[in-house]
């Protein structure tokens, strides 16, 4: 039963007129404004998953080393777990602002620039060869990166569940955004080119300064729900303090599994993200350049998925899908192993095939989760009598957070395995990825078996 976001509880008679209105008559350019924004933020992570290990721990032949090895994940994972600190806050500040612009909005308005300069300083490095400097300076500045993202992104996915209010529409606007993500991976996948002609800060520019408009222009649009808004101090509500929201949260079971179910496909995204650029050079023996060739195909594969998945939800339930893509993905990932010259068939083509197919497998693990996330928190209010939307996604926000960051700190790890052409055993740690992600999507799939909102 939806609730007020102070405790006030509403039947679905009782709703806001604007609320029914907004219901009845889902807008189009709402779910396009959203995505927009998933546009612009995917471009900048996707760059940085895709490269930022690359452009510190080049290959050899690359360009020189700019960290110690060694140091450089357990650094990343740190910054992560301490920025993670600050998403809680965040999250139960944005549920309980009040102001002429809502609760989330300004959050986004305030932060989203900052976010896009900590990207580009990311690609400036103090010292131009291996020094702890660089080491410092990444950690410094990924961590100021992390505190912008989070105070951009939790209120921004806490919007969702307000936007849209039936199951059907946060199946299309999950499809709407999963689809806009897509196409910022796509345009990511292009900074392969864009770095070999023009470098890594060059390219950092220009994707920030694509992002900047597609993270501001929304907010033009997009609106927040007036009895979603916190009531002024004349009236007489009972709200939850921070420590009781984090309790309401754990205790709700479908948070806990779908929570579970999410670190460990999370961790699988992550890898395969940052291994993109190792799989092309390493296992298939091309440049740099040549990553374009295999993120596009793929990223075209699941896009295609998202209209037939949108009609499948609606028929079969969005759970029945979501499970499938798990097992499938647990199925196809550890092909990367097979990739080689005993086929004849030349690599490049090996592996253009297997990134389309693993895209097309986790196409319904990459667009479905917003529906999931609006699911569960509707479900924590008709438990507890009040919506507080940002502490759980500032929640997952910070296992996201230590879970990229212990993600991130595993691929230099399997790398160790073999990375190179010329080692005794190649590129197995490269190879590796698929075999791990694919236990860890197996995983997924039985933890999700237990998900207590299946459909009836």
């Amino acid at each position: 039963m939806p609730v007020t976001s102070v405790g006030q509880s509403r039947s679905v008679g009782e709703r806001h007129p604007r609320s029914r209105d907004f219901q009845a008559r889902p807008s189009l350019k709402t779910d396009i404004s959203y995505a927009m924004v998933t546009l612009g933020s995917t471009m900048i992570w996707s760059v940085l998953g895709g490269w930022l290990f690359y452009f510190y721990l080049p290959p050899e032949g690359e360009g020189p080393v700019l960290v110690p090895a060694a140091l450089c994940g357990a650094a990343m994972f740190v910054t992560r777990v301490l920025n993670a600190l600050i998403a809680l806050p965040v999250g139960y500040l944005s549920d309980h602002a009040r102001g002429r612009w809502g609760r989330r909005l300004p959050f986004m308005f305030f932060s989203a620039l900052p976010m896009l300069l900590f990207f580009v300083l990311l690609w400036t490095p103090p010292v131009s060869g291996q020094s702890m400097w660089n080491l410092i300076y990444l950690a410094l500045i990924y961590a100021l990166y992390n505190v912008a993202y989070t105070f951009n992104q939790i209120p921004f996915t806490a919007l969702l569940p307000e936007l849209a209010l039936t199951d059907h529409h946060r199946v299309r606007m999950s499809a709407w955004s999963a689809g806009c993500l897509l196409i910022g991976m796509i345009m990511s996948g292009l900074a392969g080119p864009v770095i070999e002609g023009l470098g890594y800060l060059d390219t950092a520019l220009i994707y920030a300064g694509i992002a900047l408009p597609l993270l501001y222009l929304p907010l033009l649009v997009l609106h927040e729900r007036p009895e979603r808004q916190v009531s002024g101090p004349g009236v007489a509500v009972r709200r939850m303090d921070f420590w009781h929201s984090l309790v309401a949260v754990w205790r709700n079971r479908a948070f806990r599994l779908i929570t579970a179910t999410g670190v460990l496909y999370r961790i699988v995204l992550v890898l395969v993200q940052a291994a993109i650029p190792f799989i092309v050079t390493e296992v298939c023996h091309l440049t740099r350049a040549d990553t374009m060739y295999f993120y596009i195909p793929a990223l075209l594969a699941s896009l295609v998925c998202y209209p037939f998945l949108t009609w499948l939800s609606d028929r079969a339930g969005k759970c029945a899908v979501f499970a499938a893509s798990l097992l499938a993905s647990a199925v196809v990932l550890p092909g990367l192993m097979f990739i080689g010259d005993w086929f004849p068939v030349a690599l490049k083509v090996q592996g253009i095939v297997w990134v389309a197919l693993q895209a097309t497998a986790m196409s319904g693990v990459t667009m479905l989760p917003p529906a999931f996330g609006a699911e569960v928190t509707d479900h924590g209010a008709a438990r507890t009598g009040q919506r507080h939307e940002g502490t759980y996604y500032a929640t997952w926000g910070v296992i996201e957070q230590i879970i990229n960051g212990a993600a991130m700190a595993l691929l230099p790890l399997l790398l160790l395995l073999g990375r190179g052409r010329s080692g005794p055993h190649g590129p197995l740690g490269v190879r590796m990825i698929g075999v791990v992600g694919g236990a860890l999507m197996l995983a997924a799939y039985l933890v999700f078996l237990r998900y207590p909102l299946r459909e009836r």
